[in-house]
């Protein structure tokens, strides 16, 4: 046993897919050949069934049609306009008033004559004592006066239900009678009869034709000895042999023989109406039939069996080749190979299993490869922005010692100005060369730039004039490092340049729209259009020691994603650079201390 399964999950998944599929093939072809078997050997039953069926068919159109016709009934009994009618014709002998009351029921008669129509409605007639009504048609189909009589009698007899009549099937057609009674004031007293003739020939050809499926089935209905309907085939010596076999056997179906014919029967009985039908067919053209029928499923079931092998093998080289490539793809990427192969098949179309597995691993492929690059471009501009900053600070390692004790003899000397430059720019170095922290909250990067004025303040005095607005509750949002000061060195930078005046430089922060803009802005100097742009494409070629607002852009892209980043433009006379950050959540934990903490610091610069 270990060693069958161990055999059977080294086999590949083609070799287990036409296992599977030569196994069910030889399954279903077994139990095919077994179904025939029985089929052939149960014959009998099927005939039963089969005309079962079509009778059962037949029966339920039939019944439906008399529903049909009963519920129309008790519509007319209901009707308000036949009520007042009827009522009026039956209390008044003013012949204004009766000839009224005729005309009303003349029509209303034959509107529901002409609405049923379709359920084989002959005529329809109304009696009230002396007095009858009918539709048109039926003064072709009078009725002799012993029959009219008698209706009235059994719908009387009724006092109010719907009785069904077949004593006069044969001759004149099968009859609904109906006692019509006074509803106005619950009153219920008779106030006609309601006569209905069906054409029971026509019905019941349309409800046998509709349902019938076997040819040369023969009918007969009929109602405790009653003949309501018979099939052309079957005369009055039929009909009287049907119900000597109905009443010598109790069997529903079975042969019977006749004239050396050999028929199949089948006795029921229409279970709302308590009618009997009898059902016969000729045996042998249904044998042979069946016969045909065996051999031509023997036949298909083998031509099946050879195209469903031909197509499971056809199917299971379709599914295993994509599977085979995949696998190609796997080895190749844990070859190291990094990108994925272009096979001759698009699967981006596809939604299946096999589709979805491609595009997947194409796409993780993708997504390995993008962050590789991501994460290799985003190292190498964080050292380029680390390298610069440390080149535009000249030796920061060395100096930072040296300020230290530069700061520590000029408080010793009573020096200020000097202590405070040192101060200014040990804080600005320390910041700068922090390597944890990729982001920084908005306090230190406006320390930053606060300290980094403080020290352009001693160098140009009253030529540079500065204003940081930051509402406090902005303070606490974080930022990408570096990106606010290179933009003020490069405002003083040139706006200092070429310009003999004050130098103005604001620095905004303000939310919007769930996004945290920074705006730094300076007079004396303007950006040229598309400067990134140009910059990107080295159109332009960028000066100075400072992080390159390309870097700065680009670093923020790649964090922030393409939505984000630094805008250049010109406002009246003042050159902005605007950054675009994502606006998250402040940190947890920074409350109000560490706000007044923060002002201290940048206040200490």
């Amino acid at each position: 046993m270990n060693l069958a399964m161990s055999f059977i999950r080294k086999l590949s998944l083609k070799k287990k897919i036409r296992a599977i599929t030569f196994i069910c093939i030889a399954l279903l072809a077994s139990v095919s050949f077994l179904i025939i078997f029985l089929i052939s050997s149960a014959y009998k039953k099927v005939l039963y069934q089969s005309a079962a069926s079509t009778l059962s068919y037949s029966s339920r159109e039939l019944e439906f049609s008399l529903t049909n016709i009963d519920t129309m009934a008790d519509m007319i009994m209901g009707d308000a306009a036949i009520q007042k009618n009827l009522s009026l014709l039956a209390s008044t002998n003013a012949a204004e008033l009766r000839a009224t009351a005729i005309r009303g029921l003349y029509t209303s008669l034959n509107e529901y004559y002409f609405n049923f129509r379709k359920s084989q409605i002959r005529y329809m007639s109304l009696y009230q004592n002396d007095f009858s009504t009918h539709t048109y048609q039926a003064t072709i189909n009078r009725l002799p006066d012993h029959v009219t009589k008698d209706l009235v009698a059994q719908a009387e007899a009724a006092h109010g239900a719907t009785v069904w009549v077949t004593d006069y099937a044969p001759e004149y057609g099968l009859f609904m009678v109906k006692e019509l009674r006074q509803i106005e004031f619950l009153k219920l007293n008779s106030i006609g009869v309601l006569v209905i003739n069906v054409d029971i020939q026509t019905l019941m050809n349309r409800a046998t034709a509709t349902g019938q499926t076997l040819e040369k089935a023969h009918y007969l209905l009929h109602n405790r000895g009653n003949l309501i309907y018979n099939s052309d085939q079957i005369n009055k010596e039929g009909y009287d042999a049907a119900l000597s076999l109905v009443a010598s056997t109790p069997d529903r179906y079975g042969l019977l023989k006749r004239d050396k014919e050999e028929l199949f029967y089948v006795h029921n009985t229409i279970p709302e109406l308590g009618w009997d039908y009898i059902c016969t067919i000729p045996y042998g053209s249904i044998a042979d039939s069946l016969a045909v029928s065996r051999n031509m499923c023997l036949t298909i079931t083998v031509l099946a069996i050879m195209l469903s092998v031909f197509l499971s093998s056809r199917l299971t080289d379709s599914i295993t080749r994509h599977f085979d490539v995949l696998v190609t793809k796997m080895h190749n990427f844990g070859d190291g190979n990094y990108i994925h192969m272009v096979p001759d098949y698009d699967y981006d179309d596809r939604t299946d299993e096999i589709g979805i597995l491609h595009t997947q691993f194409d796409l993780m492929v993708d997504q390995v490869n993008e962050l590789i690059r991501s994460n290799y471009l985003n190292e190498i501009l964080r050292k380029d922005a680390q390298f610069k900053a440390l080149e535009s600070q000249m030796n920061p390692h060395f100096l930072y010692n040296t300020l230290e004790s530069i700061n520590w003899r000029a408080k010793a000397l009573g020096a200020k100005d000097i202590s405070s430059m040192a101060e200014s720019l040990g804080t600005l170095l320390r910041i700068t060369l922090d390597q944890k922290t990729k982001q920084l909250t908005l306090y230190r990067e406006l320390e930053v730039v606060q300290c980094y004025m403080i020290i352009q303040k001693f160098r140009y005095e009253e030529r540079l004039q500065y204003d940081i607005i930051a509402p406090d509750h902005l303070l606490q949002y974080e930022v990408l490092k570096l990106t606010l000061q290179p933009l003020v060195e490069n405002a003083i930078r040139y706006g200092l340049e070429e310009n003999t005046e004050t130098c103005r430089v604001q620095i905004i922060a303000e939310v919007q729209e769930q996004h945290l803009y920074l705006y730094v802005k300076n007079n004396g100097s303007y950006f040229d259009d598309d400067l990134l742009v140009k910059l990107k494409a080295q159109q332009v070629t960028p000066h100075g020691f400072g992080i390159g607002l390309l870097n700065i852009h680009e670093r923020m892209q790649i964090t922030y994603g393409d939505d984000y980043g630094l805008t250049l433009y010109n406002e009246e006379e003042l050159a902005v650079a605007r950054l675009d950050f994502p606006l998250p959540h402040p940190p947890y934990g920074s409350g109000l201390q560490k706000e007044e903490d923060t002002h201290a610091e940048i206040n200490n610069c």
